[in-house]
């Protein structure tokens, strides 16, 4: 470490990461939840569904916040947001106290990922901002293996209430953040246009009836589009900082990468709800057993991560991004017609999906800035983070929904396969940069 620069990098990769592993740990708690604390399947399920609908909003709600307030106090708010709800989460015995707790923390969370991308497009110089995205995109990785064996070994060794402790230590990230992050706005100066709060009222319908609308209810999804079409008429209105700007949409290259993180997230979170049920039914593997293959995977591919930007000064994002998608699909493929005869061909296959996230992320991460207005930078970070999250929630989401349909698992692989093909498609079609 040379300077406050690496300081500020490595908090930033510190917090992302705490906030990835956090999404992930109780996944594997919940079972041990539901008989702890004696609701229904269908009560604790609400713990991961109102973390996600929370984190999706507020990923796009502090970014819009960030022109209004320092983005220094935003972070030291949420971190102190997400301690305070790891700490209720870790006290309470009740249902009704974890699931404040775990609002709690998703309100803080929700933060982590969005302000650490602007910070690192706003106050770092080009090298360090490309280091900064890298690593970022990379920690998305790490996380989500780590999160698993993590949370299957502190709930196997001493309970589920563990997992909220654990994650209370994210609290000493508020002395990085106190000493390193700069004092400024996301828009350079302090707004003064009056909050959008119609906006935000729209954009809250429309990510809650549209996570819904996947996971439950799809007439909900009706409600979506409603929200979708008041959102575009509201856009037109004068005197305002709009909360969702559409004029960000305006050009094709933004659109492109926004949809192709979007079934990059989805295909990616998938396969963390399905590669468990997969090793479970046909090999009869352990859950300790599967969260130690995810983090070795997920080191591997943090590792690999770390050459993509590398790659990038011999050959062009674009081709990496094509590579990158072929890879995935050939992951799928293999899942499909090898994974059901060898474990070690299913891990392949998740290999190969895990590598081509976290390629894509790091390169979308750096790429995204390039196609959005020096001046709408927050804005255009806040809804690329936006669909990100909707991916992720949409991965696991329908796939449970296509499990109802046909418990056969190659059902719901083909179903992403499909999506990897709009996707390769939509990588191959390049459009021009605002830059």
């Amino acid at each position: 470490m040379k300077n406050k620069t690496d300081y500020l990098i490595v908090t930033l990769c510190f917090i992302v990461l705490s906030g990835v592993i956090n999404s992930i740990l109780f996944n594997v708690a919940l079972e041990d939840m539901t008989k702890d604390l004696s609701v229904t399947s269908s009560a604790i399920s609400w713990i991961v569904i109102s973390y996600t609908l929370v984190i999706t909003f507020g990923s796009i709600t502090y970014s819009k916040l960030a022109s209004y307030f320092q983005i220094k106090k935003l972070l030291m708010i949420g971190v102190l947001l997400f301690t305070l709800g790891s700490v209720i989460g870790y006290l309470s015995n009740e249902y009704v106290g974890v699931l404040i707790g775990r609002i709690i923390q998703s309100m803080g969370g929700s933060s982590f990922i969005a302000l650490s991308m602007i910070t690192a497009n706003q106050y770092l110089p080009l090298a360090k901002r490309n280091v900064a995205l890298t690593l970022i995109g990379g920690c998305l990785s790490l996380g989500s293996g780590l999160g698993f064996l993590m949370g299957g070994i502190l709930t196997h060794t001493w309970g589920w209430s563990a997992l909220f402790l654990f994650m209370s230590l994210t609290l000493l990230t508020i002395f990085g953040l106190y000493s390193f992050v700069p004092s400024g706005y996301a828009s350079k100066e302090k707004v003064t246009k009056p909050f959008d709060f119609i906006g935000l009222f729209y954009l809250l319908l429309f990510v809650i009836s549209f996570i819904l609308g996947v996971k439950l209810n799809g007439y909900l999804l009706i409600l979506s589009i409603l929200s979708i079409l008041l959102l575009g008429v509201h856009s037109k209105k004068q005197g305002v900082l709009l909360f969702i700007d559409f004029s960000v949409f305006r050009y094709y290259s933004f659109n492109r990468l926004i949809l192709v993180s979007f079934i990059n997230n989805a295909a990616m979170v998938a396969i963390l709800f399905l590669f468990p049920l997969w090793a479970i039914r046909t090999f009869h593997v352990s859950a300790i057993l599967i969260g130690l293959i995810l983090c070795i995977i997920s080191v591997v591919v943090f590792l690999f991560s770390l050459l993509v930007r590398k790659a990038v000064h011999f050959t062009s994002n674009k081709k990496l991004m094509i590579i990158s998608i072929g890879v995935q699909l050939i992951g799928y493929c293999i899942l499909i017609f090898l994974g059901l005869h060898s474990m070690i061909m299913t891990t392949l296959g998740v290999l190969l999906i895990y590598t081509s996230f976290s390629t894509l992320t790091v390169i979308i991460n750096i790429e995204i800035p390039h196609t959005i207005e020096k001046g709408k930078m927050s804005m255009g970070i806040g809804v690329y983070n936006l669909f990100n999250f909707l991916g992720m929630s949409f991965g696991p989401s329908i796939s449970s929904r296509l499990l109802e349909i046909s418990s056969n698992l190659n059902f719901s692989f083909l179903f992403f396969v499909v999506l990897l093909i709009l996707s390769f498609v939509l990588s191959i079609v390049e459009g021009k940069s605002t830059k």
